[in-house]
């Protein structure tokens, strides 16, 4: 693999005045051909931003209460510090942007608050009204015991901080409102318009676009009625302004639906009622030394990009002007910096979750910066785009420098990849094309715009799908919902049950009998499966559904009999115990509703008849339900799916569940496939389940980022292919070997991998033990450090055979600084 650009150290203030040439540089050669829209860009922030937006508008709104709430604890609190965040910002724009983080104690949290105008008014003092928004937010939470957000909720029982919300947010709400507005009058002059579609529906279309009332209806169980007004619309003003409309109304029910849900989480979470909300006062500002105030082309060949060509004279000459005036200008850090230098100044102590809460997605800039901490922050993801102005962290701190390093680094390698395409338009910038794990296809000839055109159509092919796919797997069951015959008894229970010889499941009503143990007083639900799984009344086994791997989502926990507490719920698949060899056959209505369901085959064979139902505690159940039917779907379908992709470079559609890892291959798999030693990988959340609990490197604990590693289930190199020559087997992986060196001081095979790691390891998965990407660069040079200099110092330390002062003084010397300081003085791979 080639080395990364070497370039010299800098002096701290150089490298802040080479960060802001760069970024201005990597904006202006970005896009050039409006001018004035990137001007306007610089002074807002949000400018053009409503797709990003956008994005998010589905998510939040129609899915992501059900999600969070059911969803595991750190997933919550992220939630949280979003909405907070989302209630903090008045307005859109620049000055609004606000970020949030949590320290949680023993009987509360607190929370800090940095905002993009350091909360000051235009005479640069303290909005005073902040003060008292925050206390009223605050006795908002506290309050949220019990309250939560019901089937019933209305806007017109607003509470007082409600109310005060709704006029805080009052230019953010009236933007969106006037965007509206606009939207329906082009929708009405769309060649879409469906004149007769409306008549007879004035009444409801005015119903779903009374706004305090619509949006507030989101409930697990009413996808129906939230998916009426989006029918409507789409009926009345066709699909694409009628989507347009559906999302800029939630826009302008989010301050209200983002206060209803900070308040059901606060409802669940009891500590996070008593909440108190500090506020981060910050004046910072980045300011380059005369001496720094240059030229754009003298910036150019200052950052080592040697001497510019024709084509980048061309397009940085039009602001040449701008960017001088740019530079002498002091520019204030955006509220994710300010958060980062209130904890190095020691302001306050540090976080207790790696995670910020913002009120829109993160810009290019913080995102790397973010990502290159030691610790790297989190954060509800990015939206890609350079924004010039954005003021440098400046610190003597290590961790502080080495990020301001590594996005020095970054911006260049844009830029360097963005001249590449200038003067070689024909060649791929991003790698060279080599064939990946054997696998070859067009894809690696195409440019970044063939890229993302394909990358929307296949994203829409894939929207396109999940809609049919859903809609055939309600419709299994919907009908008979509504048909269903009365409960025979308040006993019986609904359950799906999936018969061998049919080729679609049904309800039936299942008997499910109280009992209790006079002698202990333990009660429980005894259920009656016969004689739907025969009439040999064989022993039932259950399959216990408690995670959905396809959405993320957790069910429940602790539903083992011998759990000491159980919280949620399951869906539990009552089946044959022993119907893999009893002579079952393979069960036809299971097939087919995985068929409905997706497109892939299922990955394990069921046999034999299957009832489905919901247990709410140990042996204790409650009526299945249309999204409880979804979810033993998708479990189904990801049984035991170890299959693990490939990424698509700069994908901007990711799965929530998917995380991006590194595949580290072995001898065989780039001699004979011609592979880059690191590649990355997209890896589900169903991928791990199924790949089991893998190992936990010790080498990346001591350098303060955890990775997990699973040898690939595929055995294409555990024997050497026919004509095989060398000193190392076709599965030898010696970079995954050091790096799972033992590192207890304790034990006698310190410096030592074990043995399964020692020997047939093949290619090997690697991902993150806190769910964030791991990046390729990361990992390489993990393996370079273990390989080229921590092998030499463990082997040097047990041929002495020093005691423990020995040993420590090896794993003191494993930090992530030292990793990236012999990896700039040897240059890498």
């Amino acid at each position: 693999m080639a080395g990364p650009h070497r370039t010299p150290n800098y002096p701290h203030e150089e490298c802040t005045a080479r960060v802001v040439w760069a970024a201005h540089i990597l904006f202006y050669l970005k896009d050039n051909q409006n001018h004035e829209k990137l001007h306007e860009a610089e002074k807002n922030v949000e400018c053009g931003s409503n797709t990003d937006e956008s994005s998010d508008c589905e998510t939040d709104y129609e899915t992501e209460k059900n999600v969070i709430l059911s969803g595991p604890r750190h997933s919550v609190r992220q939630k949280f510090l979003d909405c907070i965040a989302q209630l903090l910002s008045p307005c859109k724009g620049w000055d609004g942007v606000t970020a949030t983080a949590i320290r949680e104690g023993e009987d509360g949290v607190e929370v800090d608050i940095a905002r993009n105008d350091g909360f000051l008014s235009d005479e640069d003092c303290l909005d005073g009204e902040i003060m008292g928004y925050c206390e009223m937010l605050e006795g908002y939470l506290a309050g949220s015991a019990g309250a939560g957000t019901g089937r019933n909720t209305t806007a017109t029982s607003l509470t007082e901080f409600e109310l005060k919300m709704i006029d805080y947010t009052s230019r953010r709400i009236d933007h969106w409102i006037e965007i509206l507005r606009q939207t329906l009058e082009i929708a009405h002059n769309c060649p879409d318009w469906n004149s007769q579609q409306w008549l007879g529906q004035e009444a409801a279309f005015k119903t779903w676009t009374t706004m305090t009332d619509l949006i507030l209806q989101f409930d697990a169980d009413d996808e129906i009625v939230k998916s009426r007004p989006l029918i409507l619309f789409s009926n009345i003003f066709g699909t694409k302004a009628g989507l347009k409309l559906w999302g800029e109304l939630n826009f302008v029910a989010r301050p209200l639906v983002d206060c209803r849900l900070l308040g059901s989480i606060a409802a669940r979470e009891p500590q996070l009622r008593n909440s108190k909300i500090s506020l981060v006062l910050s004046k910072s500002k980045t300011t380059l030394e005369a001496k720094d105030v240059v030229g754009i082309f003298e910036a150019w060949e200052r950052l080592g990009l040697g001497s510019t060509p024709e084509p980048v004279i061309r397009m940085l000459h039009p602001f040449s002007q701008r960017f001088g005036m740019a530079c002498a200008e002091k520019i204030s850090l955006h509220a994710e910096m300010q958060l980062v230098m209130h904890y190095e100044k020691s302001c306050a102590p540090r976080p207790t979750l790696d995670y910020f809460g913002c009120s829109k997605r993160t810009c290019l800039l913080c995102e790397t910066f973010l990502g290159a901490l030691p610790s790297s922050i989190a954060t509800r993801g990015r939206h890609g785009v350079c924004y010039p102005a954005w003021g440098v962290p400046s610190s003597n701190s290590g961790a502080i420098k080495v990020a301001v390093e590594r996005l020095e680094k970054s911006l260049l390698a844009r830029i360097r990849g963005i001249l590449n395409d200038l003067m070689h338009p024909r060649q791929k910038s991003l790698a060279a094309n080599v064939m990946q794990s054997g696998m070859v296809s067009d894809f690696s000839h195409l440019t970044i715009e063939e890229w993302q055109q394909r990358e929307q159509d296949v994203q829409r092919f894939k929207n396109k799908q999940t809609i049919q796919h859903n809609d055939l797997l309600i419709i299994l069951l919907c009908e008979q919902f509504a048909i269903q015959p009365d409960r025979p008894s308040p006993e019986h229970k609904r359950a799906v049950f999936f018969p061998v010889e049919r080729d679609k499941p049904c309800l039936i009503w299942i008997p499910c009998r109280r009992q209790y143990d006079e002698e202990d007083g333990i009660g429980w639900t005894q259920i009656d499966p016969y004689p739907y799984l025969g009439t040999d009344k064989p022993f039932k086994g259950t399959m216990r559904i408690e995670h959905n791997p396809v959405r993320c989502r957790n069910l429940g926990s602790g539903f083992a009999s011998f759990a000491p507490y159980q919280e949620g719920y399951c869906v539990s698949l009552i089946h044959r115990d022993t119907y893999m060899k009893d002579g079952s056959a393979t069960n036809r209505s299971i097939l087919a509703s995985v068929r409905a369901s997706c497109t892939s085959t299922i990955p394990h064979e069921y046999r034999g008849p299957m009832i489905a139902l919901r247990e709410i505690r140990h042996e204790d159940y409650a009526d299945i339900t249309l999204a409880d039917f979804r979810h033993l779907m998708d479990y189904l379908i990801s049984y035991r799916n170890t299959h693990v992709r490939e990424s698509v470079p700069d994908l901007l559609h990711r799965a929530p569940t998917t995380f991006r890892g590194v595949k580290i291959c072995c001898h065989g798999e780039v001699k004979f496939h011609g592979s880059e030693l690191f590649v990355s990988v997209d890896v589900t959340r169903a991928n791990q389940i199924s790949l089991g609990s893998g190992s936990i490197s010790p080498i990346s604990v001591c350098l303060g980022m955890p990775i997990r590693f699973w040898k690939d289930l595929d055995a294409e190199f555990r024997h050497n292919p026919p004509g095989w020559e060398g000193g190392m087997t076709a599965d030898s992986n010696p970079n995954v070997a050091f790096l799972m060196m033992e590192t207890d001081s304790s034990k006698d095979e310190w410096g030592w991998a074990p043995m399964y790691w020692n020997s047939q390891i093949g290619n090997v998965w690697a991902v993150r033990e806190d769910g964030r990407d791991l990046a390729v660069k990361d990992v390489a040079m993990m393996c370079h450090f273990a390989r080229r200099k921590l092998q030499r110092m463990f082997e040097d330390v047990m041929e002495s055979g020093s005691g423990l002062v020995s040993r420590q003084r090896v794993l003191d010397f494993i930090t992530w600084d030292n990793m990236i300081t012999h990896w700039d003085e040897t240059g890498g791979y």
